[in-house]
Parts: structure tokens; sequence; C-alpha cells
């Protein structure tokens, strides 16, 4: 009698039966996922594409092809000249079907890090340059268990993680003397830390719900600070992993009520575990007790 498969690995909410060759960036099942299947198809001279998403397909550039998402049939396919491997499919690439099966499936997508403190999530947001990834880094170096680098993708509060390992840049890499260099994947260069079960990136605990949410800034010394409620809004809006109207408008603006903050830090490699320490610490004094909303001021 045949034996039963193992179930598929998953990430961002979705289970991912031909990337078992990443099982080990992936997290278990729960059991409510949705299956989603990956081809890769050679292609020596794919057609050039421009971003175009609608309520049943999405196509995107790839560099030397094109990925082509399917509602329909749950399928995401590569168009390359050479195949993506399972762990570059796993990250970067597959970020952006979770963030368009996200929008189909009505819930909200950020591009934003997270990790868990005082047993709630934290989404950690900034803009380019801002030291995202390696915030995260340092964060699960102080002993706080990555939840996702890259996209955080939200089922009301729920929080569906995403791959475990972390893609830093060389200068990080370096200082800390970690990291496996991957060539140029995606936009740019990257030094992978995988994060196994034990190592900041264990297995979590299902239904984990987002806390509140850390933008990142530049600044002299290391400083936490609410970010005042009218102030909230654009910010929210530009860390949409998808930029298109969102598909959860009350998820959205319910964020707003969720405590947000200001990490300022410099921008010093000296500093880093001092500041992540820190940071760790308020992140889990407050995500401790119920989430109430900040006043506006």
């Amino acid at each position: 009698m045949p034996s039963t498969p193992p179930a598929a690995p998953v990430a961002y909410g979705l289970a991912l039966p031909d990337l078992r060759g990443a099982a080990h960036l992936l997290r278990r099942p729960r059991g409510d996922e949705t299956l989603w299947r990956v081809e890769r198809l050679l292609d020596p001279d794919p057609a050039p594409a421009t971003t175009a998403v609608d309520a049943d397909r999405a196509v995107l550039p790839l560099a030397g092809g094109r990925v082509e998402i399917d509602r329909a049939t749950a399928t995401t396919t590569f168009r390359t000249p050479v195949a993506p491997a399972d762990a570059e499919v796993v990250h970067p690439h597959l970020a952006s079907t979770a963030v368009t099966v996200a929008h189909w499936r009505g819930r909200i997508a950020l591009h934003a890090g997270a990790v868990v403190a005082g047993g709630r999530v934290w989404a950690v947001l900034g803009e380019r340059g801002a030291g995202k990834s390696t915030a995260m880094y340092s964060l699960v170096r102080a002993g706080y268990p990555l939840v996702t680098d890259d996209v955080l993708v939200l089922d009301g509060r729920r929080v569906l993680p995403g791959p475990r390992c972390v893609d830093l840049r060389r200068p990080t890499a370096e200082h800390y003397g970690v990291g496996e260099d991957l060539g140029v994947v995606g936009r740019r260069q990257r030094w992978r830390v995988e994060l196994p079960a034990g190592d900041g990136g264990g297995e979590l605990e299902h239904d984990l719900e987002l806390a509140g949410l850390v933008h990142l800034a530049w600044g002299g010394e290391v400083a936490v600070d609410d970010v005042p409620l009218d102030r909230r809004w654009p910010a929210l809006l530009e860390s949409l992993a998808l930029k298109l109207p969102p598909a959860d408008q009350r998820g959205l603006l319910r964020l707003l009520a969720l405590p947000t903050l200001r990490f300022r830090r410099p921008q010093r490699f000296a500093d880093l575990d001092r500041a992540a320490h820190a940071l760790g610490a308020e992140l889990s004094r407050r995500g401790a007790a119920p989430a109430t909303p900040a006043a506006a001021g």
C-alpha cells in the first residue's frame, strides 16, 4: 500500500508541495493553508512583461523572464531561461505570489519583517535603505523569533508566517561573519542566513496576533517613540506590498489603532546589538499587555 506523502511545507498561508527541496526554509502546516503549485518552464527568450494584476491573473517581470500567477489553477509559473532553484523561489520570488494571493483573498500584505516579542508579533517596516533586514537579523540575535523577513501577510490580525531566513547585504554579512553568498537573486546580491528550528527560526505558535508596528529610522541615539495617530496613515499606505487599493480597507483602518512606534538608532555596526536589545525589551513589555489604541498628539 503506497505511503501517504508528508504534508506540504508552508509559507504565507500557502501549502507548497513543489518546494519540498527548500522545506528547511519553510514552516510546518496547520491544516488550513491554500494549496499552491509552482511550475518552472524553460524559455530561452521569454516575452517581456510589465506588471499587471487583475481579479484572476497576475503577470510580473522577473530578471531574465516573467512570473505568471493564476487564481483559477492556484499556480505560479516561472518562464525563464534558467529554472530558479527551490530556495530561490522560496525567497525572494515567492513574495510576489504571496502578495497577490493575499489581495485576492481579501487579506493585507505589508512590505515588512516581523518578530515575536512578548508572545505576539510586531511588524518592522522601513523604506529602502532603512536597514530592515539588518534590524531583523539583529533582533533574531537578541533572541526574538523571526516571523518573516520581507513580506507580512495578515488574515485579520492573525499572522501568516513567511520563510525562516534573512537575506543580508554584504556589509552586514561581513560584520557578523554569517550568510551564504547567493550572488544576485532578484534585484540585488544576497547573503542568506538560514534560521533552523532552535536558532531564531523555530516553529511558531499558531494563531499569533499582530501586536503593533515599528517604523525604522536612523538617528543619533537609540530611541523608541510612539507615532501620533494623525501621522500613521501615510506610512501605512506606503508599506502596502501591492500598490493597489487594499482588498480589506476596514482591516487596514483597524491597524491604525494598534501601537505604532518609531525606532531610531545610530547607523553604526557597533550599535546594532545594543539597539536590538533595547527595541526587543520595549516590544516585549508592550506585547505582553492587550493592545490598546494610542492617543493622538
